[in-house]
């Protein structure tokens, strides 16, 4: 990983305000309604609260290696069916939030990470933890990452979800294509 602790954070703020530019364009029903958004499970406010549980993931890693301690989310996801069963856990634990609260919690977790991410230091960002027993090889700035990125892009977990997010929103404001 090659992100210093200031691009990381220009990105997870390019990656937000992209996100949030279409969830500005739909109104609360279409936000809420399920079954729009990728496979057709989800709603854009199901979408928004699990960007928004994966940057609280990254602020509870940072926390844990500033303790000493490895990243807890080590424990809970361990592979492809716990990262579903995780996710799917969260998307119902959010599920009685509105829309407003949802987009507004999701603003404001990424401000919060964005700020802590500034307050890393460029060589604390770039060394392995100490305690960090799993994953003796990551750094912190990639312990960081992963939770916040998909597979070999970190802190970019927004663009994994923008073209489903985009092709909805065309078709809630402006109608299907025909």
């Amino acid at each position: 990983m090659n992100e210093t602790p200031a691009e990381a954070a220009a990105i997870l703020t390019e990656g937000s305000e992209s996100l949030d530019a279409l969830f500005s364009r739909l109104s609360r029903d279409a936000a809420e309604a399920r079954g729009t958004i990728g496979s057709g499970a989800w709603s854009a406010r199901d979408l928004a609260g699990h960007i928004e549980t994966w940057e609280e993931v990254a602020l509870r890693t940072i926390e844990d290696i500033r303790a000493g301690r490895p990243p807890g989310i080590r424990n809970t996801v361990t592979d492809e069916a716990s990262l579903d069963l995780f996710n799917a856990a969260e998307i119902e634990r959010k599920e009685a939030r509105g829309w407003e609260e949802t987009v507004t919690s999701f603003r404001a977790t990424n401000a919060r990470l964005v700020a802590t991410i500034r307050t890393i230091a460029d060589d604390d960002w770039g060394r392995v933890p100490p305690g960090t027993r799993e994953d003796r090889t990551l750094t912190f700035g990639e312990h960081v990452g992963s939770t916040t990125g998909m597979p070999a892009h970190p802190f970019r977990h927004a663009w994994a979800h923008l073209p489903d997010l985009e092709a909805f929103v065309h078709t809630a404001t402006e109608g299907p294509q025909t």
